[in-house]
């Protein structure tokens, strides 16, 4: 599922926690939004999607 890209500089400079298994459905949300932002994005963090 694509999700919205957070772009708040305070929410992102927040220290994240580290991934746990439970964290599957997260990883596999960034990977279908970066690959529908392919054209303008480099690389994208677990943190800058909202679930």
């Amino acid at each position: 599922m694509i999700q919205p890209i957070m772009k708040d500089v305070i929410f992102l400079s927040q220290k994240a926690e580290p991934a746990t298994p439970e964290d599957k459905q997260v990883a596999m949300e960034l990977l279908d939004t970066l690959k529908a932002h392919e054209g303008e994005c480099v690389g994208m963090a677990a943190n800058m999607i909202c679930p």
